[in-house]
């Protein structure tokens, strides 16, 4: 007889993000004696699709990313969901726990399919502040929406975040089962990657670096234009920026504009980027949202002083400047933070040890019995 508990995975795709690289993480660290785990791709694409461990049965349901961002605005926009229905009716196991584990529109996905016995989502993102903010959660009749046929039929929320789950009770009120579970990170691992060599990059200079997907709400474009602002006041330096995404041209025209070509370099996607963070002098942060930025995380574990801006998850992690530096969202202000680190030996030493505190946060061992707890259908953590 099998008494494993069976656990369904869903995921918009398997792109180069921080709730992704969570979920391989997850996955990894999971006892298959244990859980049968099975994992729903909306999308095929994204870095991630050769890192899922072979114990995971993974379902696709559309190879066309183009074709899925098509079926996703008829979703979102006019409430059509046939063909999502459709595809996931087409599993045929019975599951004890289905698990969103990026919220977004996809977590309806859970509801379409009743084979699932529960159902839980968790947030990656702080929602007051996201692009989709103007776009959606402002108008209140979307919130209730939401509020009435998501949040309300799920039986667990979680946040990665106390800011992540304090912004979402403000839009949409609380719900009998929700908590914080912060991000499961391989600290062994980001540790041994860390040592592998840098791949030819040059450290000859004060080097700041930034690692994440170019998309509009990381902000990267005030890194470049705050980097601007300091070579003008006459600073030598390097940055940095590994990831790709749909900000990548803008950038390279925003880098030619300000003749920073030598100053700022474009890395792209880095499978390894902890050679890169490690060897840093600084690593910046410069969202307009998070909820708890992995990536931030892991530049802690190598001893790293960081700068970010003020923003959820950021403004949390290092505690509004005690355990790095924090920048308004305003380039002058970023650039001066910049300089601060520039100008300040003694600031390096002093938030690279807080950094490394900071790290006790993340302990693999409890994070992942709270997972288990929530696999196990016990109570997760209090709110």
């Amino acid at each position: 007889m099998n008494s494993k508990r069976k656990i369904l995975f869903l995921l918009p795709s398997l792109r180069g993000g921080g709730a992704e690289r969570t979920l391989i993480n997850l996955l990894h660290k999971i006892d298959y004696d244990r859980y049968e785990v099975d994992l729903v791709v909306v999308s095929k694409h994204g870095v991630y699709v050769n890192e899922v461990p072979p114990e995971v049965e993974v379902t696709y349901l559309f190879k066309n990313h183009l074709l899925v961002r098509v079926l996703g605005y008829l979703n979102r926009t006019f409430r059509v969901s046939w063909f999502f229905k459709k595809k996931m009716a087409a599993l045929t196991k019975e599951y004890d726990l289905g698990v969103s584990f990026l919220d977004s529109n996809y977590t309806d996905l859970l509801f379409l399919n009743e084979k699932i016995e529960k159902r839980v989502a968790f947030v990656h993102g702080s929602y007051l502040t996201h692009s989709n903010y103007e776009k959606f959660y402002r108008y209140e009749k979307h919130r209730k929406w939401l509020k009435n046929n998501r949040y309300s039929n799920l039986d667990g929320i979680y946040f990665v975040s106390r800011d992540s789950m304090s912004d979402f009770i403000e839009l949409f009120g609380e719900f009998p089962e929700m908590g914080v579970v912060y991000n499961l990170i391989d600290k062994k691992a980001v540790i041994q990657k860390s040592e592998a060599e840098t791949g030819g990059l040059k450290f000859d200079k004060f080097t700041f670096s930034a690692v994440g997907s170019l998309m509009p709400i990381k902000g990267f474009d005030r890194l470049v234009r705050a980097a601007k602002i300091v070579k003008d006041q006459g600073y030598d330096f390097r940055l940095y920026i590994a990831g790709t995404g749909e900000e990548e041209q803008n950038l390279k025209e925003l880098i030619h504009e300000h003749k920073l070509e030598g100053t700022v370099e474009l890395l792209g996607f880095m499978k390894n980027p902890y050679p890169l963070m490690k060897n840093s002098d600084v690593f910046l942060m410069s969202s307009v949202s998070e909820a708890l930025p992995t990536v931030l995380c892991e530049s802690m574990i190598l001893g790293v002083p960081a700068l970010v801006t003020n923003c959820s998850g950021c403004r949390g992690l290092v505690e509004e400047g005690e355990y790095g530096l924090m920048a308004e969202q305003d380039d002058r202000d970023y650039a001066e933070k910049m300089m601060h680190y520039m100008d300040q030996p003694d600031l390096l030493s002093h938030y690279s040890r807080k950094s490394s505190e900071r790290t006790k946060l993340f302990d693999d061992e409890q994070v992942l019995k709270t997972y288990q707890n929530i696999f196990d259908g016990k109570e997760a953590v209090p709110a």
